[in-house]
């Protein structure tokens, strides 16, 4: 990291004791560290706040990061070193546990980071491009409740139940999901709703009241397309001051984070990003922010871990945890590939 002048020295102090706080900065909390007077820390602090890297909040003299200080902050001032302890339990679960399957690996792995971090760890499935469908299977539950087992070349299963609708024999749903089935083996998962539609025809020949049998298993297909998501750690919300004292927030927040369609609107990115506040395209929220990593299982599938807070989050802590998991979860899995072969 290269030097740093006195306003950043600041800056940096500033954001890294909010982050442990929750509390306003005054001058005289950073005398000690900047040796220099209450006077020119206060003139130093009243320019940070011009240039837009702070904020002075209405009950307190001291002031806060704004989205911009952190920005700065993340992209400049935060430190480099290695978080050990995070780093060794992450390898140890890993080194231990070779026997995992992929949903085993990144859920153990997002449960560690969660608690390390304690912010929420979210999975995005393998992105729908990248898989086709290699089977359909139909099999009842009762006269009214069906499971529809959807099976993808790479292996992944889901299981999804949905309600029999009133009037609608369940032959008639199996000859739908044979029809449907035949023809859209091999077709990548984000297009097979545009397939499955133009299969309407042959289904208006094959069962009376196709349209209810269709409807019904459209609802089960899509449900399997879009809920790809896993949330760990979300209790960790009501531990966050800024979400706790707003219990209207907290509530729409959670409900954000388990919508499945909410995750749609993430930004793609390869490597590992930081989103702080409004710079984030997944909630409405100021200060929250996201931070992602691509995961790679193989040469086709791949998925993202992410980790949400609010923007007081510890960053030097939260993107070594993403950045350990992105690691050993990407040679993990060169290592199953390699006990496959």
């Amino acid at each position: 990291m290269k030097s740093m002048n006195r306003k950043e020295r600041i800056l940096k102090l500033i954001v890294e004791q909010f982050i442990q706080t929750a509390e306003p900065v005054g001058s005289s909390s950073l005398i000690e560290s900047l040796n220099c007077s209450s006077a020119t820390i206060r003139n130093e602090m009243k320019e940070l706040e011009d240039m837009g890297f702070l904020e002075k909040t209405h009950t307190s003299s001291g002031r806060v990061p704004s989205a911009q200080g952190y920005r700065y902050y993340v992209d400049h001032l935060r430190d480099s070193v290695d978080d050990l302890d995070l780093r060794y339990q992450l390898q140890s679960l890993f080194d231990v546990n070779q026997q995992l399957n992929v949903e085993e690996a990144i859920k153990h792995g997002c449960e560690i980071i969660s608690q390390m971090t304690n912010l929420t760890s979210v999975v995005l499935g393998p992105d729908a491009q990248y898989e086709s469908i290699k089977k359909i299977q139909l099999i009842p539950v009762s006269e009214k409740v069906a499971v529809a087992i959807f099976v993808t070349d790479s292996g992944h299963v889901e299981n999804k139940t949905f309600e029999i609708p009133t009037g609608v024999a369940f032959k008639d749903l199996e000859t739908c999901v044979n029809v449907v089935g035949e023809r859209i083996v091999g077709t990548p998962i984000n297009k097979v709703v545009d397939k499955v539609e133009a299969l309407k025809p042959i289904l208006a020949d094959k069962i009376q009241n196709y349209e209810v049998v269709f409807k019904a298993f459209l609802e089960a297909f899509l449900k399997f397309t879009y809920e790809r998501v896993s949330v760990y750690g979300a209790a960790n919300m009501f531990d966050q001051p800024e979400f706790v004292n707003d219990i209207e927030k907290l509530k729409r927040l959670i409900t954000l984070v388990e919508s499945d369609k909410a995750w749609s609107n993430i930004d793609d990115f390869q490597g590992i990003s930081v989103r702080i506040g409004s710079e984030n395209t997944l909630t409405e929220f100021d200060d929250v922010s996201v931070i992602q990593a691509e995961i790679k299982v193989d040469d086709t599938q791949r998925g993202r871990v992410v980790l949400l807070g609010p923007t007081r989050m510890d960053y030097h802590k939260a993107l070594k945890a993403v950045e350990y998991l992105q690691e050993q979860l990407n040679e993990f899995f060169k290592f199953d590939k390699k006990k496959e072969e």
